[in-house]
């Protein structure tokens, strides 16, 4: 891709980076982005629009596009309260699950693998129907459960009922469910849309699913995946078998979020996508991209694995197609500067390239991811022969 001729006019730079994981919030990274974009082009005007895949930052970007936060005090993962952020803009929720069921909230171990659900992602989900949401978008990264959904659903009035009739609590308990009662679900759940974003579409379970390659992330040793699997093999017999329910996509694609997307899918009838895709329509990112001469993407590490799914190239397909050039800003690189050129970034820049080593570009992040967006706008505006 080759970048346009200076122009005389002011140049609109659209600044659209997710998180910098572990260094930078998206707002943070905007905001050093912008600082290098003025060194480079003094009289450029900025557009700063944070965003996100759907995990980790996904309400922050919301809400700087113009949502109001929103906190409710909701179950965490082991028992107990956490304050969960969640955002809404106009009539839709968004949703974190890390924020009430996530990783952050416990110590990994067997026993927490067991026991955490995701109770509090329902119970959240309950606050945004209660308050008369007509979508809702869900984030399915940072879990810290392998419940198949049973504890968010429980929240939301779906009993899990064994041969006796009487009804389950605990997640332990799980793959003691004989039957699914959805009569006592919350009133609203036919009358709203439910996304899930995810950038994972493992199975349910099996080799590949929930509890086989996550599971050990959450702290689950051999036997502990073991019944995880056990459990996961039980939900999704009975989500088969739910009328209605769609189930070979709860099956194959419902490993998200250990499982919760399988439960979302077959009880709820929710739909699984792209973060990106989701919410670059709900917050019209191609409006965005349209009022901008070059648009500027980041995150933290970019690599082969970016092309699934990660917001700087789900952004920059849309640029391309949109007929706008994209450079990439980030935080470290394994690839070549015009590796992804095919998938719209032009250019890649990181902060580490920028710092006299890598530990300093940790040390001091807003400087060096700064210094890279300067000579990101210098290769925008007038190419060099060589941008390594």
């Amino acid at each position: 891709m080759s970048p346009p001729p200076r122009s005389a006019a002011s140049r609109r730079y659209l600044v659209a980076p997710d998180k910098f994981k572990g260094t930078l919030t998206g707002a943070e990274a905007a905001a050093a982005i912008a600082e290098g974009i003025l060194r480079a082009d003094p009289g450029a005007q900025l557009m700063l629009f944070p965003f996100a895949d759907g995990g980790e930052g996904t309400v922050e970007a919301v809400v700087l596009a113009g949502g109001e936060r929103r906190v409710n005090r909701v179950t965490g993962p082991l028992g107990g309260d956490v304050d969960a952020s969640w955002a809404m803009y106009e009539g839709t929720a968004f949703i974190e699950m890390a924020e009430s069921s996530g990783l952050r909230h416990v110590r990994p171990t067997p026993a927490s693998a067991l026991r955490a659900d995701t109770r509090g992602t329902g119970e959240l989900i309950a606050h945004a129907l209660d308050d008369g949401v007509d979508r809702i978008v869900i984030g399915l990264g940072g879990s810290a459960t392998t419940d198949g959904g049973f504890g968010a659903l429980r929240a939301l009035g779906i009993r899990f009922v064994d041969v006796d009739g009487t009804d389950l609590t605990r997640v332990e308990d799980a793959d003691r469910t004989d039957r699914i009662d959805t009569t006592r679900a919350h009133p609203r759940l036919g009358e709203v849309d439910i996304r899930l974003c995810s950038d994972v579409l493992s199975p349910l379970h099996g080799p590949d699913g929930a509890a086989s390659v996550f599971g050990p992330q959450k702290g689950a040793d051999t036997v502990t995946v073991a019944r995880l699997q056990r459990r996961l093999e039980h939900l999704g017999a009975l989500y088969d078998g739910l009328a209605g329910a769609d189930a070979d996509a709860a099956r194959t694609r419902g490993g998200a979020a250990g499982g919760l997307a399988a439960g979302m899918i077959a009880v709820l009838g929710a739909h699984i996508e792209s973060g990106v895709e989701v919410l670059a329509q709900l917050l019209g990112l191609d409006e965005r991209i349209l009022a901008a001469d070059a648009v500027i993407v980041g995150e933290g590490s970019l690599d082969e694995q970016s092309r699934f799914g990660k917001t700087p190239v789900g952004i920059a397909r849309r640029a391309q197609r949109l007929g706008i050039p994209v450079v990439a800003v980030v935080g470290t690189t394994d690839l070549a500067p015009h590796a992804l050129a095919d998938d719209g970034i032009g250019g890649i820049f990181s902060a580490v390239a920028h710092a006299p080593t890598p530990d300093d570009a940790l040390r001091d992040p807003t400087r060096y991811v700064a210094a890279a967006a300067e000579s990101a706008a210098r290769y925008m505006l007038a190419p060099p022969i060589d941008i390594r």
